[in-house]
């Protein structure tokens, strides 16, 4: 299996064999909170995976991990098939649903589902997220990644996955509520699921702009001189498992 690092903040790609599954895609040049532009945007630094290669059409499922408007851009998702199969939330199904896609599914956590020959399994995210979106692993071939696109849930543990897809940079609200992971405490979540390899997302928050971003309190990590910025850390950068 194959990880692609879809854009410059935190879109994921999957390829086994013939199958390939998008996570959260951002393909315009601008993301921005839906009707109120000014409140949250963020321009992109580099041209997305999936449109440089041409490869919208190929792209078989799509995971939604929020209905947050920079994991559910709907510029982006215009782009695909309005039948392409989603694995989301409830909220981000409601969203989805009334712009015309067809084939949602709201997940669960402790299900699984067969996504071609990728399976997909959820977890619980971890505060104050554990309502509102949700992590998963997603195997093949023998291969294992598990991605939490926000906090992770402490009580998580694995016996072992090859790839951990983790927040590195610490963002806070109003100084107080934790939304993003510091380095340290994903390379602690990283220790504790037993993966091989860290890779970041949501990564340099301090890009995106607006006035919500006056709450934010950020502490990026991902500039400085870590050993998780030789791993994907380019749009189109790979590992394969």
């Amino acid at each position: 299996m194959q990880i692609i690092r879809g854009d410059d903040y935190q879109s994921w790609i999957y390829s086994h064999g013939s199958i390939l599954v998008a996570v959260d895609p951002w393909l315009t040049s601008t993301q921005s909170f839906p009707a109120l532009k000014w409140l949250l945007y963020r321009h992109s630094s580099e041209q997305a995976y999936l449109i440089k290669h041409h490869l919208v059409q190929k792209v078989n499922y799509l995971i939604i991990t929020a209905h947050f408007s920079d994991h559910l851009d709907l510029e982006s998702l215009n782009q695909f098939s309005l039948d392409i199969a989603i694995y989301t939330t409830n909220a981000a199904k409601e969203t989805l649903t009334n712009h015309g896609f067809t084939n949602t599914t709201v997940v669960t956590p402790g299900a699984r589902y067969q996504l071609g020959n990728m399976e997909l399994e959820i977890f619980s995210a971890g505060s104050p997220y554990h309502t509102s979106t949700f992590a998963y692993k997603i195997t093949a071939g023998g291969s294992s990644i598990f991605h939490e696109p926000h906090m992770i849930n402490p009580k998580l543990t694995f016996n072992s996955v090859d790839a951990c897809i983790l927040t590195v940079d610490e963002v806070k609200v109003l100084g107080l509520i934790k939304v993003s992971m510091s380095e340290n405490e994903a390379h602690a979540a990283k220790a504790r699921l037993n993966a091989r390899y860290l890779l970041a997302t949501g990564i340099m928050p301090s890009r995106t702009k607006g006035l919500i971003t006056w709450l934010l309190s950020i502490a990026e990590s991902f500039n400085s001189k870590s050993s998780i910025l030789s791993i994907c850390n380019k749009t189109g950068d790979t590992l394969t498992l």
